[in-house]
Parts: C-alpha cells; sequence; structure tokens
C-alpha cells in the first residue's frame, strides 16, 4: 500500500480548488460556445467527474461543494431541457446536450446523435 488516503488518491495531487477552477473554466467556455470538437468536449468533461469523485469520497470542503453546485446549476441551464444522449448510467454532466455551441461540437453531436444544437462562434 501506498500509506494514502482515499482522498488523496481521488485527488492525485490537485487542490479542489483547482479542480473546481478547471469546471469554472469549462463552464465558462461553454457558455461562450465550446469552440473545440465532441472529443475534446468528453475530455474536459473529466474534470466533473473528478469532482464526482471527490464529492463521494468527502474531500471537497463545504464552500467548495457550494461552488460546484453553483457551477453544475449554471452548465444544467446551457443543457436542452428533456435531451439526453448516452447510457442511462453515465452521469447527467455526460448525457446532457448544449442548447447551443462551436461550430465543431454542434456537427459533432448531429452526427453522432442526432441531436440538433444552435451554432455560435
Amino acid at each position: 500500500m501506498s500509506g494514502m488516503e482515499p482522498k488523496d488518491e481521488v485527488l492525485d495531487g490537485d487542490a479542489p480548488e483547482d479542480l473546481v477552477r478547471e469546471w469554472r473554466e469549462f463552464v465558462d467556455e461553454c457558455a461562450g460556445g465550446y469552440p473545440f470538437n465532441l472529443y475534446d468536449y468528453h475530455a474536459d468533461l473529466a474534470v466533473r467527474d473528478r469532482l464526482e469523485a471527490c464529492l463521494q469520497a468527502g474531500c471537497l470542503p463545504g464552500a467548495v461543494m457550494q461552488d460546484v453546485e453553483a457551477l453544475d446549476a449554471r452548465f444544467r441551464a446551457m443543457l436542452q431541457p428533456g435531451v439526453q444522449v448516452g447510457p442511462e448510467a453515465d452521469p447527467w454532466w455526460h448525457r446532457g446536450v448544449p442548447v447551443y455551441a462551436g461550430s465543431e461540437l454542434a456537427e459533432g453531436i448531429q452526427e453522432w446523435f442526432s441531436a440538433p444544437v444552435e451554432v455560435r462562434n
């Protein structure tokens, strides 16, 4: 065993505040019309996966949890109501479809999932 606490393994050397900053940056990019492709979009969602692991492990301080909740609410507001893609077992942030995005992401979502997304550049 490495002697690391489970929460240390979840954080993998990152401070919770850094993960929240990355999530905020991603949400901000989405608010402007995410400019990259579908693969990048899903790769960038990994920060929210890590935050969820931290939430489950109990390694996020209360103020940080409030930041995550606020960012989650902001991100959810950018998703099309009632439109989901992918397996039901995936977390909501992977299944949600943005209302608008840059042309690359919008085209990828249309091609892979036949879900229309308004293009904003």
